[in-house]
Parts: C-alpha cells; sequence; structure tokens
C-alpha cells in the first residue's frame, strides 16, 4: 500500500466559474471582477504563486475584462508571463446535450479569444463538471493538439478496469484521462498545513493503489471550486508540505501513456459524482430552440459557403462567428441543462430570440431573393410544399412546381400512447413519486388529406396531435397544455420482438446501448438510470424515432419513451432522493420549472429502421429536422458520395478556401467522394495542420477536408 511519501504533487490553484446558475449572469459577473482583483493583486505580489488557472473557459477573459476594463493590461500581462491559464474552451459546455459541430465551434473560438489577449489556450482538455462525456471527445480534444483531459463525473465501473488514469480513445485518436481524485475540489478550503496533510492522506489511501498500478506518480491536487477565491497563503503551505509540492497549471499534468489500459465509448457512469443526466428533460423548451438555432445556423453556414464555392462572393466570416459567438454563451452546462434558477432561463430564451434576428440578416445575404427552393444538405431529398412534394438533388437551389402527390395512409390500427406519472424529483433528477397513468383518448377525427387528429386528457393535461404519413414517414405535431405540477408526460411507441441494442445518434456517432443497462458491480454515489439521450434519431429493431430538440428517451422490451415534459419546481431537492441520494444544488424554487402552458412536440415514426446503416439512420434525422430554405437557384458546386455523414460545409478560419467535415458511424470504413472543386487537403479539426487518411474514413473517424473553388478571403 503507498503512502504519502511515495508521489510528487502538482497543485493547480483554479476558481470553477459557473457563469450563470443559481444567481443570474449579472451577479456572478460582478462576483467575478471581486474574484479575479484578488487573483490579480495575489500573483502581482507573491512571485511564488506562480499561476492561477480561470477554469478552462476563454470567456472568463472577455466577462472580467469587461466588468473591469482598467485591469485589461494586467490581465494580459500575466497571461503573457504564462501565470495565467485560459481555455481551451469558450465556455465550458454539457458536452452531450449539444450537437458536434457546436464542441469544435466552442474550442475554436476559445482559440480565438485566447489569442485576442495575447496567449495560447491551455494543453490540457480540461473539463471539470460536465455531466458525463461523449464517445467522441478524444479524437475532438486530439484534433485540437490536445493530449490530456482531466475530468471529475462519468465514471463508473470501468475504474475497476482502467483505473483513475488511462488512455481514451476513439477512431484511433486518444488522450491520457485522468479523473479527479475524486473531484476538482479535492485540495480546497484548506485551512492549516495539517489540513493539507489529512488532504493529502485521505487522497493517497483512497487512491493511491490506482495511480500505482497505473505507473503515474504526481497526485493532481485542485485548490478551488465553485467561485471560490484564491488563497494567498497556499506558495506558504506548499513550502511547509516540502519540497515534493508545487504549484503549476493543468497543462503541467502530462503523464505517459505508455503502459496504461486503454477504454472506448462515452463516460457516462456515477460511480464517483452524480451523473444528473435528468438535466435530458428539464426544461425541454430550452432544448428545443436550441436545436433551432444550431440547425438554423448550420443551415446558413453552408449556404454562405456554396455561394461562395459557386460564385467567389466573399464568406462572412466575422458575422457567422458572431452568431456561433452568440448561440455558444447558451451551452454552459447549467445553462443548457436546465437547471438553474428562472431568471437565468428566461435571459436564454432572450439570448435565443436575439440569434434568430442575427441569422434573418446573414441569412438574407447568403440566400439571396431568387424565389428558388434550397437543399442545406448535400443528399438528394423531398419535401412537401404547400399541396404537393418538391425533390431537390444535394446543394441544389431551384425554382420547382410541386409534383402532386397523393395522401398516404396510416397504418390500420394506429395509435398513440401517452404515460404521465408523479415526479417528486428536481431540474437535475427524475424520481418517481406515484403511479404511471395512461392517457385516456377523448376525441379522433381523419381530416381530408388523410392526416389523424388525436385528442387526449389527463387531469391538468390536454394533448391534441397531429399525425400524418408523408415521404415514408409518420410525422406528428403534439400540443400539450400543460396545468399540471410535478410530473413527467412520455410518449410511448410499442416495438415487438425488440433487440437487445438501441441505436441513438450522438456527437459525430450512433451510440450502441444496451436495451438493459449493465447492473453496477458496487454502489454507485447516484444509481444509474434507464433514460438516455439522442440528438435526433433512436432506433430499436425496425422502429426509429425522429425529433426535434427532445433529447431524453428510454429503450425497454416493450419499446420506446420519448420524454415530451418533465415539470419540476427546485433547482435542486436536499439530500436523500432514491434515486439520488446526494444533494445536487441549492434548492432554490423555480416556478418556471413547472413548464405550465402550451408546448408543441414535433417528432416522427419511421420503421425499417433495421435495414437502414447508422449512417442512413443519421441522415434520416437530419432529413426530417431539415426544411428547405428559400433563396437563389444554383446548381450545385459540389457533390459528395459515400456513406458518411455531414456535419458541415463553412469558411477555413484563415480565409483560405472552404472546409467541409464528414463523418462515419458505421462500424467499418467508407470511401468518401467529393467532385466539383478542388479538393486541397485533408485536414486536423482545428484547421491548423494536415492529417493523413486520404478519402477513406475509417470507423467512427471524423474528416475534414480543405476545398477550393472559387471562394475568396473576406475581403
Amino acid at each position: 500500500m503507498p503512502d504519502a511519501s511515495d508521489f510528487d504533487y502538482l497543485v493547480v490553484a483554479h476558481t470553477h466559474w459557473d457563469r450563470e446558475w443559481y444567481v443570474p449572469f449579472e451577479v456572478f459577473r460582478l462576483r467575478l471582477g471581486t474574484v479575479v482583483d484578488g487573483v490579480l493583486d495575489t500573483l502581482e505580489a507573491d512571485p511564488a504563486f506562480t499561476s492561477f488557472t480561470l477554469d478552462g473557459q476563454a470567456i472568463v477573459l472577455e466577462d472580467y475584462a469587461d466588468v473591469r476594463p482598467e485591469n485589461a493590461d494586467r490581465l494580459r500581462a500575466l497571461l503573457a508571463a504564462r501565470r495565467l491559464e485560459a481555455g481551451p474552451w469558450y465556455v465550458l459546455p454539457d458536452e452531450i446535450l449539444v450537437g458536434g459541430e457546436s464542441l469544435v465551434r466552442n474550442l475554436l473560438l476559445g482559440r480565438r479569444v485566447c489569442r485576442r489577449f495575447g496567449v495560447e489556450p491551455t494543453a490540457a482538455g480540461y473539463e471539470p463538471d460536465s455531466f458525463g462525456h461523449p464517445a467522441q471527445i478524444p479524437q475532438v480534444l486530439a484534433g485540437f493538439g490536445l493530449g490530456t483531459f482531466l475530468f471529475s463525473r462519468g465514471i463508473g465501473d470501468q475504474i475497476d478496469d482502467v483505473g483513475v488514469v488511462f488512455r481514451w480513445r476513439s477512431a484511433g485518436s486518444e488522450v491520457v484521462a485522468q479523473q479527479f481524485l475524486p473531484h476538482y475540489d479535492n485540495f480546497a478550503r484548506l485551512w492549516t498545513v495539517e489540513d493539507a496533510r489529512e488532504r493529502v492522506n485521505e487522497i493517497v489511501a483512497r487512491f493511491g493503489p490506482l495511480l500505482e498500478r497505473a505507473g503515474v506518480g504526481t497526485v493532481l491536487l485542485a485548490n478551488g471550486s465553485d467561485h471560490l477565491p484564491i488563497q494567498p497563503r497556499l506558495p506558504e503551505m506548499c513550502r511547509e508540505l516540502g519540497p515534493s509540492f508545487r504549484i503549476g497549471q493543468f497543462a503541467d499534468f502530462r503523464p505517459s501513456a505508455e503502459g496504461l489500459p486503454v477504454y472506448e465509448g462515452e463516460l457516462v457512469g456515477s460511480r464517483l459524482q452524480n451523473l444528473l443526466r435528468g438535466v435530458n428533460s428539464s426544461r425541454v423548451y430550452i432544448k428545443q430552440a436550441n436545436e433551432r438555432a444550431e440547425r438554423r445556423l448550420l443551415d446558413i453556414e453552408t449556404v454562405a459557403s456554396l455561394r461562395a464555392l459557386r460564385d467567389g462572393a466573399p464568406f462572412p466570416h466575422s458575422d457567422i462567428r458572431l452568431a456561433w459567438r452568440d448561440l455558444l454563451r447558451n451551452h454552459p452546462h447549467d445553462s443548457i441543462c436546465g437547471c438553474s434558477c428562472d431568471e437565468v432561463h428566461r435571459d436564454m430564451l432572450v439570448r435565443y430570440e436575439q440569434l434568430d434576428r442575427t441569422l434573418e440578416i446573414v441569412g438574407q445575404e447568403a440566400l439571396g431573393v431568387g424565389g428558388a427552393l434550397v437543399n442545406p444538405l448535400p443528399y438528394a431529398r423531398r419535401r412537401v410544399v404547400g399541396d404537393g412534394v418538391v425533390e431537390l438533388d444535394g446543394f441544389e437551389g431551384r425554382r420547382a412546381e410541386p409534383a402532386p402527390f397523393a395522401p398516404e395512409a396510416l397504418p390500420a390500427g394506429f395509435e398513440l400512447v401517452f404515460e404521465d406519472e408523479p415526479d417528486v424529483g428536481d431540474l437535475y433528477t427524475f424520481c418517481p413519486g406515484g403511479t404511471v397513468r395512461r392517457a385516456e383518448l377523448v376525441g379522433s377525427r381523419t381530416m381530408p388529406d388523410g392526416s389523424l387528429e388525436l385528442e387526449h386528457a389527463l387531469p391538468g393535461i390536454r394533448i391534441a396531435t397531429v399525425a400524418r404519413a408523408v415521404l415514408g414517414r409518420i410525422e406528428l405535431r403534439t400540443t400539450v397544455d400543460n396545468d399540471a405540477e410535478d410530473h413527467r408526460l412520455r410518449v410511448f411507441v410499442a416495438v415487438t420482438g425488440a433487440p437487445d441494442v438501441v441505436r441513438a445518434e450522438g456527437q459525430f456517432a450512433v451510440l450502441h446501448r444496451p436495451l438493459r443497462p449493465v447492473p453496477p458491480r458496487a454502489q454507485w454515489v447516484e444509481p444509474p438510470v434507464p433514460t438516455a439521450h439522442t440528438l435526433g434519431a433512436v432506433a430499436l429493431g425496425p422502429v426509429a424515432l425522429l425529433t426535434k430538440g427532445i433529447p431524453e428517451y428510454e429503450a425497454s422490451p416493450d419499446g420506446l419513451r420519448l420524454t415530451l415534459l418533465r415539470c419540476v419546481g427546485t433547482i435542486s431537492r436536499p439530500a436523500g432522493l432514491p434515486t439520488r441520494p446526494l444533494a445536487a444544488g441549492p434548492d432554490i424554487a423555480t416556478p418556471d420549472g413547472q413548464c405550465l402552458g402550451r408546448h408543441v412536440f414535433e417528432y416522427a415514426l419511421q420503421t425499417g429502421a433495421d435495414r437502414l446503416s447508422d449512417a442512413a439512420l443519421v441522415r434520416a434525422g437530419q432529413d426530417y429536422r431539415t426544411d428547405f430554405l428559400t433563396g437563389d437557384p444554383f446548381a450545385p458546386p459540389l457533390r459528395i458520395t459515400g456513406d458518411v455523414v455531414y456535419s458541415c460545409l463553412k469558411g477555413a478560419e484563415d480565409g483560405d478556401g472552404a472546409v467541409l467535415r464528414l463523418f462515419n458511424p458505421n462500424p467499418g470504413p467508407e470511401e468518401v467522394g467529393i467532385d466539383g472543386v478542388e479538393l486541397v487537403e485533408r485536414i486536423r479539426l482545428d484547421e491548423e495542420a494536415a492529417e493523413g487518411g486520404g478519402m477513406v474514413l475509417e470507423p467512427a473517424q471524423i474528416a475534414t477536408f480543405r476545398l477550393r473553388g472559387s471562394l475568396v478571403r473576406e475581403r
């Protein structure tokens, strides 16, 4: 059994800064001014306090410069001296509730902001408090030259197999992952040197054998927590603790990967820390607004890139970056998760509305006014327009008269089941509080166009659904008038002969999850839950659900359940919930979290999903979510072939050409064809280095290509 003398200690002073949470942004912004004032004063006064970390997000630099413009030069001086560590993210996101492109743009903007303040972002992939981590994060981080991943939440029983330091891999890319021991506050709130020694002994007693097994001789000690100020006596305490203690940065933690075990897959366990994935269904209206904003921004960015490739129009780099910045400011984990005070989420809706105004102007410039229908996806697609159907080639804009089509009949005996149950949990966690009730069907009528109108009722809940069979799927629009509190409303779709695996669209991936979660090997801090996340498509055998901003599903042997509303009235219940024994935050009332009033949900049912490849499943979800736009007519300036998924077409960060990103969620390699433009090179995700691989995408691989047509640098 190792003891404290067997290790060296890297002490990282930091503050974890929730930009908005249990109080609004404006309150935390003023507190940030006071905290960073103390950091600047302390670092300037004491050269022995060599470094302080500003929480892995560059937006802290912008916020502090806003609240203390007179201190901007002091801030820049300490950044230039490498005594302040910032980035690599722009904001610390919830990695699961936002799209894959949003994660990439977050890192791109974080780098750009750090450089604007005269410093490179940290070389550490630091994500202290996100509520779980998608399987493709190693590939994303490695694509930005980041070699480590430091996290607190997400480890499950993998800890028995790979320990607390391991190689986390996806598609051949990997990072060295370090579980905080056990949290990012493991060396915070120290009053005496004896306090520090006791803390170290506790950490070594609990985790020393796992570090020894990994061959890691350095213990990472995090001196900070949520909104805590700097501790000026830290250098003095380290001197008293001995020469094995040194103050440094998270980027200084670089354990060798040699001999470390490998893990592949998502990190969504809660053995050491609460995972809190009940946030998938908190304030679903926020998730819907975000999905609409991401989709619209990507569509407009695509069309602007097509215009630039087609006729040499300048790509609107500045406008598009501004739009991404405004979107990303809604992606911090306490924001997009819906687990903050009501004021925060009202502010978010305003920010989405403001972004929509920006996109209206940028979209007009990109699309033109030619009255043609525009397909912003690279696949040939059909859409219902008015009373007919229009088919467009991929990346095509064309004036087209809709072709007549006969209404399609819904399957015989089609029905929709709504289930509701009491929820005594909070914005972080669902907790059942009574019997599941099925809604009563109180009305049904078939319309002349073949659609079916259904009316269901529950105490305090009225549900109206329009279902129509069109383009090979059943599209559903459900309007819920909710006057009930403390409950969870779900729609249930039966599946006969369900397999043991459910497929769900994720960030640059399709996740194959077991139908029945594997029972934990040991007691977890938070018991695992049967619900999970999808970015839009989820398939169980022959049945797929395609959704617009409805991210929580549950798969079971009898079928799929999709959460429409989860209505609760507090940020966090006190400790003692059966589904979450520990508290997760303050018990602050959130009346808006009850989601009273009218809500509209759009989703679709598609059969034959078992015949779709993983890539085709994601494309089906993209097709359902993405409407044709209206603008100038044009022939497709490029064509893409291969069983892969389109992610984005954008102006290159350096202004040199366009950037096309694709990914392959299939279990085997896929060859891609790109025709109609000059393919310059395949490049790294951060666009700063070439990358091998040619035109073959290995399983789970993300590929980024630099293209040129007549695209020119913005003037």
